[in-house]
Protein backbone atom coordinates (compact mmCIF):
# COMPACT_ATOMS: atom_id res chain seq x y z
CA UNK A 1 0.00 0.00 0.00
CA UNK A 2 1.28 3.48 -1.40
CA UNK A 3 0.86 7.03 0.42
CA UNK A 4 1.85 10.48 -0.70
CA UNK A 5 2.76 13.65 1.03
CA UNK A 6 2.34 17.47 -0.09
CA UNK A 7 3.98 19.50 2.60
CA UNK A 8 2.53 23.14 1.90
CA UNK A 9 5.52 24.93 3.29
CA UNK A 10 6.66 28.74 1.91
CA UNK A 11 5.06 32.12 0.80
CA UNK A 12 2.28 31.15 -2.25
CA UNK A 13 4.11 31.66 -5.74
CA UNK A 14 2.29 30.77 -9.22
CA UNK A 15 5.95 29.69 -10.65
CA UNK A 16 9.64 30.05 -9.46
CA UNK A 17 11.21 33.00 -8.82
CA UNK A 18 11.55 35.59 -11.99
CA UNK A 19 14.59 37.43 -9.94
CA UNK A 20 17.64 36.35 -8.37
CA UNK A 21 20.43 37.53 -5.37
CA UNK A 22 24.00 37.82 -5.83
CA UNK A 23 25.51 34.81 -7.83
CA UNK A 24 22.12 34.09 -9.34
CA UNK A 25 21.06 32.92 -5.56
CA UNK A 26 17.50 32.43 -5.35
CA UNK A 27 15.90 34.44 -2.61
CA UNK A 28 13.15 33.11 -1.06
CA UNK A 29 11.64 29.71 0.17
CA UNK A 30 8.19 29.30 -1.87
CA UNK A 31 5.44 27.20 -2.02
CA UNK A 32 4.92 26.93 -6.14
CA UNK A 33 1.63 26.36 -7.64
CA UNK A 34 3.05 24.76 -10.93
CA UNK A 35 5.09 22.19 -8.55
CA UNK A 36 1.90 21.24 -7.00
CA UNK A 37 -0.33 21.20 -10.45
CA UNK A 38 2.86 18.80 -11.67
CA UNK A 39 1.97 16.55 -8.23
CA UNK A 40 -1.89 16.41 -8.32
CA UNK A 41 -1.76 14.96 -11.52
CA UNK A 42 1.23 12.28 -10.71
CA UNK A 43 -1.11 11.23 -7.67
CA UNK A 44 -4.10 11.30 -9.46
CA UNK A 45 -2.75 8.76 -12.52
CA UNK A 46 -1.09 6.81 -10.39
CA UNK A 47 -3.47 3.89 -9.13
CA UNK A 48 -1.14 2.02 -6.35
CA UNK A 49 -1.07 5.72 -4.74
CA UNK A 50 -4.10 5.64 -1.96
CA UNK A 51 -3.27 7.85 0.39
CA UNK A 52 -2.43 11.42 0.55
CA UNK A 53 -0.78 12.96 3.55
CA UNK A 54 -1.71 17.09 3.03
CA UNK A 55 0.29 18.86 6.04
CA UNK A 56 0.68 22.16 6.59
CA UNK A 57 3.71 23.83 7.71
CA UNK A 58 4.45 26.66 9.77
CA UNK A 59 5.49 29.07 6.83
CA UNK A 60 2.72 28.56 4.72
CA UNK A 61 1.38 32.48 3.81
CA UNK A 62 -0.72 33.06 0.57
CA UNK A 63 -1.11 36.54 0.16
CA UNK A 64 -4.77 36.56 -1.64
CA UNK A 65 -7.54 33.74 -1.01
CA UNK A 66 -7.44 33.07 -4.40
CA UNK A 67 -4.53 30.94 -4.21
CA UNK A 68 -6.07 28.66 -1.49
CA UNK A 69 -8.72 28.16 -4.02
CA UNK A 70 -6.30 26.75 -6.83
CA UNK A 71 -4.47 24.44 -3.83
CA UNK A 72 -8.20 23.20 -3.06
CA UNK A 73 -9.23 22.75 -6.28
CA UNK A 74 -6.30 20.24 -6.19
CA UNK A 75 -7.03 18.30 -3.30
CA UNK A 76 -10.60 17.90 -4.56
CA UNK A 77 -9.11 16.26 -7.78
CA UNK A 78 -7.10 13.78 -6.28
CA UNK A 79 -10.37 12.57 -3.72
CA UNK A 80 -12.44 12.59 -7.25
CA UNK A 81 -9.50 9.96 -8.29
CA UNK A 82 -10.21 7.84 -5.30
CA UNK A 83 -7.75 9.12 -2.91
CA UNK A 84 -8.33 9.17 0.72
CA UNK A 85 -6.71 12.84 1.72
CA UNK A 86 -5.71 13.20 5.05
CA UNK A 87 -5.15 16.68 6.24
CA UNK A 88 -2.84 18.33 9.01
CA UNK A 89 -2.48 21.29 10.44
CA UNK A 90 -0.53 22.36 14.06
CA UNK A 91 -4.08 24.61 14.61
CA UNK A 92 -7.23 25.00 12.42
CA UNK A 93 -8.23 28.71 11.10
CA UNK A 94 -10.28 29.90 8.51
CA UNK A 95 -7.60 29.32 5.77
CA UNK A 96 -6.93 25.68 6.90
CA UNK A 97 -10.84 24.83 7.65
CA UNK A 98 -11.13 25.86 3.34
CA UNK A 99 -8.33 23.68 2.30
CA UNK A 100 -9.42 20.68 5.03
CA UNK A 101 -12.88 20.76 4.07
CA UNK A 102 -11.70 19.55 0.61
CA UNK A 103 -10.05 16.25 2.33
CA UNK A 104 -11.60 13.15 3.52
CA UNK A 105 -9.88 13.30 7.10
CA UNK A 106 -8.70 16.22 9.39
CA UNK A 107 -6.01 15.74 11.90
CA UNK A 108 -4.89 18.42 14.66
CA UNK A 109 -2.12 19.00 16.82
CA UNK A 110 -2.84 17.27 20.18
CA UNK A 111 -1.60 21.03 21.59
CA UNK A 112 -3.52 23.02 18.82
CA UNK A 113 -6.55 24.97 18.61
CA UNK A 114 -9.40 25.02 16.39
CA UNK A 115 -10.95 28.66 15.39
CA UNK A 116 -12.76 30.43 12.71
CA UNK A 117 -12.10 34.24 13.22
CA UNK A 118 -12.44 35.56 9.43
CA UNK A 119 -9.49 37.85 7.87
CA UNK A 120 -8.41 41.08 8.41
CA UNK A 121 -6.39 43.40 6.07
CA UNK A 122 -4.05 46.01 8.33
CA UNK A 123 -2.51 48.85 5.97
CA UNK A 124 0.68 51.06 7.02
CA UNK A 125 -0.31 54.76 5.78
CA UNK A 126 3.33 57.44 5.58
CA UNK A 127 1.19 60.67 5.35
CA UNK A 128 2.18 62.07 9.03
CA UNK A 129 5.59 60.91 8.64
CA UNK A 130 5.66 62.78 5.17
CA UNK A 131 4.22 65.85 7.06
CA UNK A 132 6.96 65.88 10.00
CA UNK A 133 10.14 65.64 7.15
CA UNK A 134 8.02 68.57 5.66
CA UNK A 135 7.62 66.40 2.59
CA UNK A 136 4.91 67.85 0.46
CA UNK A 137 2.73 65.19 -1.70
CA UNK A 138 0.72 65.72 -4.90
CA UNK A 139 -1.63 62.82 -6.06
CA UNK A 140 -3.63 63.07 -9.14
CA UNK A 141 -6.12 59.73 -10.17
CA UNK A 142 -8.81 59.28 -11.95
CA UNK A 143 -11.06 56.67 -9.84
CA UNK A 144 -12.22 57.22 -6.12
CA UNK A 145 -11.64 54.08 -5.13
CA UNK A 146 -8.06 53.92 -6.76
CA UNK A 147 -6.01 53.50 -3.63
CA UNK A 148 -2.66 52.48 -4.66
CA UNK A 149 -1.29 56.19 -3.28
CA UNK A 150 -2.65 56.38 -0.26
CA UNK A 151 -0.70 55.64 2.08
CA UNK A 152 1.14 58.66 0.85
CA UNK A 153 -2.12 60.93 0.08
CA UNK A 154 -3.93 60.27 3.77
CA UNK A 155 -3.17 58.43 7.16
CA UNK A 156 -6.15 55.46 7.36
CA UNK A 157 -8.46 54.72 4.69
CA UNK A 158 -10.73 56.45 3.63
CA UNK A 159 -14.66 55.96 3.16
CA UNK A 160 -14.42 54.53 -0.57
CA UNK A 161 -11.23 52.02 -0.01
CA UNK A 162 -13.02 51.18 3.59
CA UNK A 163 -16.10 50.22 1.06
CA UNK A 164 -14.55 48.07 -1.39
CA UNK A 165 -12.41 46.42 1.04
CA UNK A 166 -15.15 45.38 3.36
CA UNK A 167 -16.52 43.87 0.40
CA UNK A 168 -13.72 42.04 -0.72
CA UNK A 169 -13.10 40.55 2.93
CA UNK A 170 -17.06 40.17 3.16
CA UNK A 171 -16.97 37.76 -0.31
CA UNK A 172 -13.86 36.30 0.71
CA UNK A 173 -15.50 34.71 4.44
CA UNK A 174 -18.77 34.10 2.75
CA UNK A 175 -17.03 32.17 0.11
CA UNK A 176 -15.05 29.96 2.86
CA UNK A 177 -18.21 29.48 4.89
CA UNK A 178 -20.28 28.40 2.03
CA UNK A 179 -17.64 25.94 1.06
CA UNK A 180 -16.83 24.20 4.22
CA UNK A 181 -20.71 24.21 5.50
CA UNK A 182 -21.37 22.52 2.28
CA UNK A 183 -18.81 19.63 2.56
CA UNK A 184 -20.23 19.06 6.36
CA UNK A 185 -17.35 19.70 7.76
CA UNK A 186 -18.55 22.26 10.48
CA UNK A 187 -22.91 23.72 10.36
CA UNK A 188 -23.20 27.40 9.95
CA UNK A 189 -23.71 28.12 13.55
CA UNK A 190 -20.74 26.47 14.61
CA UNK A 191 -18.48 28.97 12.21
CA UNK A 192 -20.78 31.99 13.70
CA UNK A 193 -19.93 30.94 16.69
CA UNK A 194 -16.10 31.01 16.28
CA UNK A 195 -16.23 33.73 14.05
CA UNK A 196 -17.91 35.85 17.05
CA UNK A 197 -14.69 34.47 19.29
CA UNK A 198 -14.90 31.10 20.12
CA UNK A 199 -11.73 29.36 20.31
CA UNK A 200 -11.76 25.34 20.76
CA UNK A 201 -9.02 23.30 22.54
CA UNK A 202 -7.20 19.99 20.64
CA UNK A 203 -9.51 17.96 23.45
CA UNK A 204 -12.29 19.54 22.95
CA UNK A 205 -12.40 19.48 19.08
CA UNK A 206 -11.74 16.10 19.02
CA UNK A 207 -14.50 15.04 21.75
CA UNK A 208 -17.11 17.92 19.47
CA UNK A 209 -15.63 16.00 16.31
CA UNK A 210 -14.97 19.01 14.56
CA UNK A 211 -11.72 16.94 13.66
CA UNK A 212 -10.90 13.23 13.41
CA UNK A 213 -7.47 12.31 15.03
CA UNK A 214 -5.24 14.51 17.38
CA UNK A 215 -1.71 13.76 16.36
CA UNK A 216 1.27 15.02 15.30
CA UNK A 217 2.63 14.84 11.30
CA UNK A 218 5.61 12.46 12.70
CA UNK A 219 3.00 10.38 14.32
CA UNK A 220 0.83 10.26 11.55
CA UNK A 221 3.94 8.84 9.20
CA UNK A 222 4.83 6.37 12.28
CA UNK A 223 1.46 4.62 12.67
CA UNK A 224 1.45 4.15 8.96
CA UNK A 225 4.50 2.62 8.62
CA UNK A 226 3.49 0.50 11.64
CA UNK A 227 0.75 -0.84 9.08
CA UNK A 228 3.18 -0.91 6.25
CA UNK A 229 1.72 1.68 4.31
CA UNK A 230 5.52 2.99 2.04
CA UNK A 231 5.53 6.21 0.83
CA UNK A 232 5.92 7.57 -3.00
CA UNK A 233 8.40 10.39 -3.13
CA UNK A 234 7.82 13.56 -4.93
CA UNK A 235 9.94 15.69 -4.44
CA UNK A 236 11.68 15.37 -8.25
CA UNK A 237 9.74 17.84 -10.18
CA UNK A 238 10.17 17.79 -14.06
CA UNK A 239 8.99 20.66 -15.43
CA UNK A 240 5.78 19.63 -16.80
CA UNK A 241 2.86 16.88 -16.81
CA UNK A 242 1.17 15.02 -19.14
CA UNK A 243 1.66 13.56 -22.66
CA UNK A 244 0.04 14.66 -26.03
CA UNK A 245 0.23 17.93 -27.80
CA UNK A 246 2.04 20.49 -26.12
CA UNK A 247 0.69 23.52 -24.24
CA UNK A 248 2.51 26.53 -22.77
CA UNK A 249 1.62 28.33 -19.58
CA UNK A 250 2.48 31.46 -19.41
CA UNK A 251 3.02 32.79 -16.09
CA UNK A 252 3.00 36.58 -15.50
CA UNK A 253 3.76 37.24 -11.54
CA UNK A 254 4.89 40.41 -9.89
CA UNK A 255 4.61 44.06 -10.73
CA UNK A 256 4.27 45.32 -14.06
CA UNK A 257 7.15 47.78 -14.45
CA UNK A 258 8.98 48.74 -17.40
CA UNK A 259 12.23 47.39 -18.70
CA UNK A 260 13.90 43.67 -17.04
CA UNK A 261 12.87 42.11 -14.50
CA UNK A 262 14.06 43.08 -10.78
CA UNK A 263 12.86 42.45 -7.04
CA UNK A 264 12.07 45.89 -5.49
CA UNK A 265 11.85 46.29 -1.45
CA UNK A 266 8.33 48.14 -2.18
CA UNK A 267 6.78 45.78 -4.64
CA UNK A 268 8.78 42.79 -4.00
CA UNK A 269 8.97 40.83 -7.58
CA UNK A 270 8.58 43.19 -10.63
CA UNK A 271 8.46 42.12 -13.90
CA UNK A 272 9.56 43.97 -16.76
CA UNK A 273 7.97 44.51 -19.81
CA UNK A 274 10.91 43.75 -22.07
CA UNK A 275 12.04 40.16 -20.62
CA UNK A 276 8.44 38.98 -20.64
CA UNK A 277 8.15 40.13 -24.40
CA UNK A 278 10.74 38.27 -25.11
CA UNK A 279 9.26 35.31 -23.17
CA UNK A 280 5.85 35.55 -25.17
CA UNK A 281 8.00 36.15 -28.63
CA UNK A 282 9.75 32.43 -27.72
CA UNK A 283 6.37 30.39 -26.89
CA UNK A 284 4.85 32.52 -30.15
CA UNK A 285 8.45 30.73 -32.17
CA UNK A 286 7.71 27.77 -30.41
CA UNK A 287 6.17 25.47 -33.33
CA UNK A 288 5.64 22.36 -30.84
CA UNK A 289 3.49 24.73 -28.90
CA UNK A 290 -0.24 24.50 -29.84
CA UNK A 291 -1.61 26.86 -27.50
CA UNK A 292 -1.26 29.06 -24.31
CA UNK A 293 -2.51 29.41 -21.34
CA UNK A 294 -1.73 32.93 -20.12
CA UNK A 295 -1.79 32.95 -16.29
CA UNK A 296 -1.77 36.67 -14.44
CA UNK A 297 -0.93 37.14 -10.81
CA UNK A 298 -0.45 41.05 -10.43
CA UNK A 299 -1.60 44.05 -9.23
CA UNK A 300 -0.29 45.90 -12.28
CA UNK A 301 1.96 48.86 -12.17
CA UNK A 302 3.49 50.94 -15.64
CA UNK A 303 0.29 51.77 -17.98
CA UNK A 304 3.29 52.00 -20.78
CA UNK A 305 4.97 48.03 -19.94
CA UNK A 306 0.88 47.05 -19.54
CA UNK A 307 0.46 48.61 -22.95
CA UNK A 308 4.13 46.99 -24.84
CA UNK A 309 3.03 43.39 -23.05
CA UNK A 310 -0.59 43.06 -24.33
CA UNK A 311 0.70 44.42 -27.53
CA UNK A 312 2.74 41.26 -27.46
CA UNK A 313 0.54 39.20 -26.36
CA UNK A 314 -2.56 39.84 -29.39
CA UNK A 315 0.81 39.35 -31.51
CA UNK A 316 0.58 35.55 -30.11
CA UNK A 317 -3.10 34.92 -30.42
CA UNK A 318 -2.38 35.77 -34.04
CA UNK A 319 -0.68 32.73 -34.27
CA UNK A 320 -2.07 30.36 -31.38
CA UNK A 321 -5.10 30.26 -29.50
CA UNK A 322 -5.00 32.13 -26.26
CA UNK A 323 -6.72 31.51 -23.10
CA UNK A 324 -6.52 34.08 -20.26
CA UNK A 325 -6.64 32.81 -16.33
CA UNK A 326 -6.71 35.41 -13.57
CA UNK A 327 -4.70 34.24 -10.48
CA UNK A 328 -5.29 35.32 -6.90
CA UNK A 329 -4.85 39.05 -8.32
CA UNK A 330 -5.35 40.38 -11.55
CA UNK A 331 -6.43 44.23 -11.27
CA UNK A 332 -5.26 47.43 -12.72
CA UNK A 333 -2.29 46.90 -14.69
CA UNK A 334 -2.88 43.63 -14.37
CA UNK A 335 -7.14 43.74 -16.21
CA UNK A 336 -4.83 45.78 -18.69
CA UNK A 337 -2.60 43.00 -20.18
CA UNK A 338 -5.90 39.97 -19.53
CA UNK A 339 -7.65 42.16 -22.69
CA UNK A 340 -6.56 39.21 -25.35
CA UNK A 341 -7.26 35.72 -25.87
CA UNK A 342 -10.20 33.44 -26.90
CA UNK A 343 -11.51 33.57 -23.16
CA UNK A 344 -11.47 35.30 -20.09
CA UNK A 345 -11.33 33.22 -16.59
CA UNK A 346 -11.33 34.65 -13.08
CA UNK A 347 -11.43 32.21 -9.63
CA UNK A 348 -14.73 33.12 -7.50
CA UNK A 349 -12.31 34.93 -5.34
CA UNK A 350 -10.11 36.68 -8.06
CA UNK A 351 -9.32 40.30 -6.92
CA UNK A 352 -9.89 42.15 -10.20
CA UNK A 353 -10.84 45.37 -12.29
CA UNK A 354 -9.12 48.24 -10.36
CA UNK A 355 -10.04 50.07 -13.50
CA UNK A 356 -8.32 53.62 -13.01
CA UNK A 357 -4.78 55.58 -12.85
CA UNK A 358 -3.02 57.20 -10.47
CA UNK A 359 0.34 58.92 -10.45
CA UNK A 360 2.00 60.85 -7.59
CA UNK A 361 4.38 63.94 -7.00
CA UNK A 362 6.61 64.78 -4.22
CA UNK A 363 8.13 67.76 -3.19
CA UNK A 364 11.58 67.56 -0.97
CA UNK A 365 12.38 71.53 -1.06
CA UNK A 366 11.41 72.23 2.48
CA UNK A 367 13.32 69.26 3.96
CA UNK A 368 16.16 69.77 2.02
CA UNK A 369 15.83 74.20 3.22
CA UNK A 370 15.52 72.29 7.04
CA UNK A 371 18.82 71.28 6.43
CA UNK A 372 20.40 74.02 5.22
CA UNK A 373 20.65 72.43 1.41
CA UNK A 374 19.81 74.84 -0.97
CA UNK A 375 19.36 73.58 -4.89
CA UNK A 376 19.52 76.42 -8.20
CA UNK A 377 18.42 75.20 -11.49
CA UNK A 378 20.02 76.49 -15.16
CA UNK A 379 17.22 75.49 -17.56
CA UNK A 380 16.45 76.00 -21.21
CA UNK A 381 12.74 75.92 -21.38
CA UNK A 382 10.46 77.16 -18.85
CA UNK A 383 8.73 73.85 -17.89
CA UNK A 384 11.94 72.04 -18.46
CA UNK A 385 12.10 70.93 -14.74
CA UNK A 386 8.06 69.77 -14.87
CA UNK A 387 8.05 67.30 -12.14
CA UNK A 388 11.08 67.90 -10.05
CA UNK A 389 11.05 66.70 -6.32
CA UNK A 390 12.82 69.86 -5.71
CA UNK A 391 10.19 72.43 -6.15
CA UNK A 392 6.55 72.58 -5.40
CA UNK A 393 4.22 72.11 -8.73
CA UNK A 394 2.66 75.00 -10.52
CA UNK A 395 -1.18 75.37 -11.13
CA UNK A 396 -0.76 74.54 -14.84
CA UNK A 397 1.26 71.85 -14.50
CA UNK A 398 -0.92 70.45 -11.88
CA UNK A 399 -3.75 71.13 -14.57
CA UNK A 400 -1.66 69.52 -17.70
CA UNK A 401 -0.35 66.16 -15.49
CA UNK A 402 -4.49 65.79 -14.64
CA UNK A 403 -5.63 66.17 -18.25
CA UNK A 404 -3.17 63.84 -19.06
CA UNK A 405 -4.28 60.97 -16.14
CA UNK A 406 -7.80 61.65 -17.93
CA UNK A 407 -7.02 60.76 -21.16
CA UNK A 408 -5.20 57.81 -20.16
CA UNK A 409 -8.30 56.89 -17.96
CA UNK A 410 -10.58 57.36 -21.01
CA UNK A 411 -8.34 55.23 -23.03
CA UNK A 412 -8.53 52.73 -20.32
CA UNK A 413 -12.11 52.62 -20.75
CA UNK A 414 -12.47 52.37 -23.84
CA UNK A 415 -9.88 49.61 -24.10
CA UNK A 416 -12.25 47.72 -21.61
CA UNK A 417 -15.59 48.42 -23.43
CA UNK A 418 -14.32 47.16 -27.03
CA UNK A 419 -12.99 44.00 -25.32
CA UNK A 420 -16.10 43.44 -23.35
CA UNK A 421 -18.34 44.64 -26.10
CA UNK A 422 -20.05 47.58 -23.70
CA UNK A 423 -19.95 51.20 -23.90
CA UNK A 424 -16.79 53.49 -22.34
CA UNK A 425 -19.78 54.93 -20.17
CA UNK A 426 -20.71 51.48 -18.73
CA UNK A 427 -17.49 51.06 -18.13
CA UNK A 428 -16.82 53.74 -16.23
CA UNK A 429 -20.02 52.72 -13.55
CA UNK A 430 -17.75 49.96 -12.72
CA UNK A 431 -14.17 52.01 -12.94
CA UNK A 432 -13.26 54.45 -10.86
CA UNK A 433 -10.34 51.78 -9.29
CA UNK A 434 -12.89 50.23 -7.57
CA UNK A 435 -11.68 46.49 -7.35
CA UNK A 436 -14.02 43.20 -7.64
CA UNK A 437 -14.16 39.81 -6.59
CA UNK A 438 -14.52 37.17 -9.76
CA UNK A 439 -17.95 36.42 -8.84
CA UNK A 440 -19.29 40.25 -8.67
CA UNK A 441 -16.39 41.06 -11.92
CA UNK A 442 -18.61 38.13 -13.75
CA UNK A 443 -21.86 39.22 -13.02
CA UNK A 444 -21.03 42.65 -14.14
CA UNK A 445 -20.10 41.59 -17.52
CA UNK A 446 -15.82 41.79 -16.67
CA UNK A 447 -14.70 38.28 -17.04
CA UNK A 448 -16.05 35.38 -18.96
CA UNK A 449 -16.50 32.22 -16.60
CA UNK A 450 -15.47 31.64 -13.46
CA UNK A 451 -12.74 28.76 -13.25
CA UNK A 452 -9.10 28.30 -12.18
CA UNK A 453 -6.21 27.62 -14.03
CA UNK A 454 -7.42 23.89 -14.30
CA UNK A 455 -10.34 25.14 -15.97
CA UNK A 456 -8.52 27.41 -18.46
CA UNK A 457 -5.86 24.44 -19.31
CA UNK A 458 -9.05 22.28 -20.37
CA UNK A 459 -10.69 25.07 -22.45
CA UNK A 460 -7.22 25.25 -24.31
CA UNK A 461 -6.95 22.05 -24.83
CA UNK A 462 -10.52 21.49 -26.44
CA UNK A 463 -9.57 24.46 -28.64
CA UNK A 464 -7.33 22.69 -30.25
CA UNK A 465 -9.45 19.32 -30.58
CA UNK A 466 -7.01 17.10 -28.12
CA UNK A 467 -7.97 14.95 -25.44
CA UNK A 468 -4.82 14.63 -24.21
CA UNK A 469 -2.00 17.93 -23.25
CA UNK A 470 1.29 18.09 -22.10
CA UNK A 471 1.63 21.09 -19.70
CA UNK A 472 4.47 23.11 -19.29
CA UNK A 473 5.00 26.18 -17.22
CA UNK A 474 7.16 29.44 -18.49
CA UNK A 475 8.97 31.54 -18.41
CA UNK A 476 12.17 30.32 -16.35
CA UNK A 477 15.19 31.66 -15.14
CA UNK A 478 18.32 29.92 -15.65
CA UNK A 479 20.68 29.39 -13.04
CA UNK A 480 23.98 27.78 -13.13
CA UNK A 481 24.69 24.77 -11.12
CA UNK A 482 27.20 26.52 -8.33
CA UNK A 483 23.99 28.96 -7.76
CA UNK A 484 20.95 25.87 -7.96
CA UNK A 485 23.32 24.27 -4.86
CA UNK A 486 24.23 27.57 -3.37
CA UNK A 487 20.00 28.14 -3.00
CA UNK A 488 19.25 24.56 -1.61
CA UNK A 489 22.19 25.03 0.95
CA UNK A 490 21.19 28.96 1.77
CA UNK A 491 17.47 29.03 1.48
CA UNK A 492 16.52 29.42 5.12
CA UNK A 493 19.32 32.35 5.38
CA UNK A 494 18.08 33.79 2.22
CA UNK A 495 14.52 34.15 2.77
CA UNK A 496 14.97 35.03 6.30
CA UNK A 497 17.16 38.08 5.49
CA UNK A 498 14.54 38.83 2.14
CA UNK A 499 11.72 39.27 4.61
CA UNK A 500 13.76 41.38 7.31
CA UNK A 501 14.55 43.90 4.19
CA UNK A 502 10.74 43.56 2.56
CA UNK A 503 9.59 44.25 5.94
CA UNK A 504 11.42 47.42 6.90
CA UNK A 505 9.48 49.80 4.83
CA UNK A 506 9.57 52.57 7.05
CA UNK A 507 13.71 53.28 6.72
CA UNK A 508 15.16 56.19 4.92
CA UNK A 509 16.07 54.10 2.48
CA UNK A 510 13.80 51.98 1.87
CA UNK A 511 11.35 55.54 1.78
CA UNK A 512 13.73 57.20 -0.62
CA UNK A 513 13.06 54.35 -3.37
CA UNK A 514 9.73 54.33 -3.01
CA UNK A 515 9.93 57.97 -4.08
CA UNK A 516 11.81 57.34 -6.82
CA UNK A 517 9.86 54.16 -7.94
CA UNK A 518 6.56 56.12 -7.93
CA UNK A 519 7.42 59.85 -8.41
CA UNK A 520 5.82 61.54 -11.67
CA UNK A 521 5.11 57.55 -13.19
CA UNK A 522 1.25 57.11 -14.20
CA UNK A 523 0.36 53.94 -12.95
CA UNK A 524 -2.22 50.91 -13.36
CA UNK A 525 -1.80 49.95 -9.75
CA UNK A 526 -3.62 47.92 -7.20
CA UNK A 527 -1.55 47.91 -3.80
CA UNK A 528 -3.48 44.11 -3.11
CA UNK A 529 -0.10 42.51 -3.60
CA UNK A 530 2.64 45.16 -2.44
CA UNK A 531 4.77 43.72 0.19
CA UNK A 532 3.74 43.64 3.77
CA UNK A 533 -0.31 43.23 2.57
CA UNK A 534 -0.89 39.39 3.14
CA UNK A 535 -4.39 38.75 3.68
CA UNK A 536 -3.67 35.01 4.76
CA UNK A 537 -0.67 33.74 6.46
CA UNK A 538 0.15 30.61 8.88
CA UNK A 539 0.79 31.16 12.36
CA UNK A 540 4.06 32.97 13.64
CA UNK A 541 6.77 30.58 14.75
Amino acid sequence: MRYARIDLNGTYREIGAQTTGPLGVSLDKSFRLDHYLERVERIASTRSIRRVLVARGDRFSAPAFGALHEIRDGLLRIVAAGKEVVFYAPEYGAPEWYLASACTRRVLHPLGTVSFLGIARTGMFFRKLLEKLDIDVEVIRRGRYKSARDPFRTDRYDEYNREQLDALLAGVVDAMKQSVVESGVLTATQIEQMIAGRVVLAKEAEAEALVDVLATVDGIVAGWKTDRWKETPLKKVRGFYGKGARLRVLVFEGAVVDGENRRDPLLGQAIGDRSFTAAIRAVRDDKRAKAVVFRINSGGGSAVASENIVNELSRLAEKKPVVVSMGPVAGSGGYWIAMTGRRLFALPTSITGSIGVVTLFMNIAKLLARHGITTDTVKHGEYADFGSALRAMRPEEIAETDRVVDGLYREFLSRVAEFRGKTPEQIDKLGEGRVWLGNDALSVGLVDELGGLHDAIEYARDLIGKKKVRVKFGPSVKRSLVARLLTKRAAGVDSALLSISDANLTSPRAIARACRLIHGHAQFTDPILLAGGDFLRGPAE
